[in-house]
């Protein structure tokens, strides 16, 4: 059976990050996160993946 992709829209993605959804969109901006991929005018995704991608990047440059 293929593996479902889920999904995060941007106030969920920012809330999971513990950031407001202002700081979300300005750090996609600084290239920060990565862009979304936008199913219509008001709707945009990023996988759960890019969500824990970040984290995992964040984890371990604060280690080094």
């Amino acid at each position: 059976m293929p593996e479902v992709t889920r999904y995060l829209r941007a106030k969920a993605f920012a809330e999971a990050l513990g950031i407001g959804t202002s700081t979300f969109w300005r750090w996609i901006r600084e290239g920060r996160l990565p862009q979304g991929t936008r199913l219509s005018a008001r709707c945009t995704v990023w996988p759960v993946t890019a969500l824990e991608d970040f984290v995992r990047q964040q984890g371990a440059s604060r280690e080094a």
